[in-house]
């Protein structure tokens, strides 16, 4: 019988200890995900990994509603990145990079219609090469009325499609691009980086930079992460929603 009890609490003290260490650790971390663009499953033909499909989007914003996850502002993630604000037990940072005509049309009403705070890393120079599947620049300026829960951060001006650039080029690309968005939130093309963008970055005034890694390494992010190499979970068309659910609950 003694031995029996002697298990019992050692059960109850393990399960204790598990929830009190999740708890302790959620405290320290937030989950980044990172989109690009969404159709309508109809219109969603190509099926490219990083065009999921507005039904699938609309059940992960779901389960985010369901278990009471608050979607964080780019201030609110800094103050708590900085260790000068706390956060909700579930916080979590949504973004979406380049800017597609597509987030404005199906995302950003979804986002509204859950009551849900988003980021647009935006490519600068699609607001003068406007093709028709890129948001324009009235565009990004009617979110800011219609869309309020929505933010527009810089997703470079012309860099997108590059290598690496010097130091004086990717300096140069951000006083560009800040005659587009005045930001202090960056996101790297493709998730790369270098010291010379990051210095770049610095001597620019930018308060975060967004990566997918370091080196593609998709986790969440803690707050002892360097400010300028931010991780993000990329979450692409073939992510199922079980695993969804997953990544979310787990602890990295």
């Amino acid at each position: 019988m003694k031995k029996a009890l002697v298990i019992i609490i050692l059960f109850l003290v393990i399960i204790c200890g598990g929830f009190i260490y999740l708890y302790l650790y959620n405290e320290t971390h937030v989950t980044i995900l990172g989109y690009h663009g969404t159709l309508p499953n109809k219109i969603n033909i190509e099926k490219s990994e990083f065009v999921i499909d507005l039904e699938k989007l609309e059940k992960e914003l779901q389960f985010l509603k369901k278990h009471k996850y608050k979607t964080l502002t780019l201030k609110e993630f800094l103050c708590w990145k900085n260790k000068k604000c706390s956060k909700p037990n579930k916080a979590v940072l949504i973004t979406f990079d380049d800017g597609y005509k597509n987030n404005y049309d199906y995302a950003f009403p979804l986002l509204k219609k859950y009551n849900m705070n988003a980021v647009v890393f935006y490519v600068g120079q699609n607001s003068n090469n406007y093709e028709g599947n890129m948001m324009s620049f009235k565009e990004i300026n009617s979110s800011k009325e219609k869309f309020p829960n929505i933010e527009f951060a810089s997703h470079s001006y012309d860099l997108h499609n590059h290598n690496f650039k010097t130091y004086e080029e990717i300096d140069n690309d951000i006083k560009i691009m800040k005659n587009i968005i005045k930001t202090k939130y960056f996101a790297y093309p493709h998730g790369e980086y270098n010291e010379e963008y990051i210095k770049a970055l610095k001597d620019n005034g930018f308060d975060l930079a967004f990566t997918f890694g370091p080196g593609k390494e998709h986790r969440k992010c803690s707050r002892d992460d360097n400010n300028y190499k931010i991780p993000r979970l990329n979450i692409s068309s073939n992510m199922s929603l079980g695993k969804f659910k997953l990544r979310m609950l787990l602890p990295f």
